[in-house]
């Protein structure tokens, strides 16, 4: 059957075996995953609670050289504890599936891709392998950026934040990981924003002079997605997404329009 021939519930059925394909994938790196419990804990999910991790060991570099001595040694101000019986093994379950989630986004991509490519023509077809590339960077950018800098340093603020010496901070292992594994995916999303505001401009949804007449509602719908990004809602976490969602804002109307000058 050639591709004019397909009908939508043909395209669906396509589509459906590709995304079978990608979650099963997804499926078989969970299943591996979740045999090394120590590496995705100890060395993953907990290691923003060491003191030697390395965004704190930054900070001390940075403050030992500007002689800030009263933030050489980050120090977390917490421990981490369970409250419900099932806790820790339904925790196990949510960060083997995050991190398959995380390892298997490039081959969602290239299924999405072996969809979309057979109807494109030649030149369409290298412009589209150029995006899936993009796509993945642009994802694996916000993951890392959110699990270096965004995550750490809001454990840091809001670990140590106390009204009073009265209170102690004791948080439960299921509000930790919502944050981390909330503010890991939503922000490598996030971070696709340039791919999206291109692919708007190029189906005349949006354009370019549109992008920068509305750059002070782009600062707050920034604003908002860090919001729904950060179920903390505190403003310090919400300033370290919404600045680089600006950034990339910036950066989506540079390349959008200097694609366009090249007539791409």
């Amino acid at each position: 059957m050639s591709e004019k021939d397909y009908s939508f519930w043909d395209h669906v059925d396509e589509l459906r075996k590709h995304l079978l394909r990608a979650f099963i994938v997804f499926f078989i790196l969970f299943i591996v995953l979740f045999n090394f419990r120590t590496l995705l804990f100890d060395e993953f999910l907990l290691s923003l609670l060491k003191e030697d991790f390395i965004t704190y060991r930054w900070i001390s570099d940075i403050a030992a050289y500007f002689n800030l001595s009263s933030f050489e040694t980050p120090e977390i101000g917490f421990k981490l504890i369970n409250t419900k019986l099932p806790g820790q093994f339904m925790a196990h379950i949510s960060v083997s599936a995050l991190v398959a989630a995380i390892i298997s986004f490039p081959f969602l991509v290239y299924q999405l891709w072996r969809f979309i490519v057979p109807g494109l023509y030649p030149r369409e077809k290298k412009s589209i392998i150029r995006s899936a590339f993009t796509i993945v960077f642009l994802f694996f950018t916000g993951a890392v950026f959110a699990f270096l800098i965004i995550t750490p340093l809001s454990v840091l603020f809001l670990g140590n934040y106390q009204v009073s010496e009265q209170v102690e901070n004791t948080i439960t292992l299921s509000s930790y990981l919502g944050v981390f594994s909330t503010t890991i995916l939503l922000t490598g999303l996030l971070f696709e924003l340039p791919v999206v505001l291109r692919v708007l401009v190029r189906i005349g949804i949006a354009t370019v002079s549109g992008l920068k007449k509305y750059r002070k509602h782009a600062v707050v719908v920034g604003l908002i997605l860090s919001a729904i990004i950060t179920p903390t809602t505190d403003p310090f976490t919400m300033l370290l997404v919404a600045l680089p969602v600006y950034f990339l804002y910036e950066i989506s109307i540079i390349f959008t329009r200097r694609k366009q000058k090249n007539g791409s």
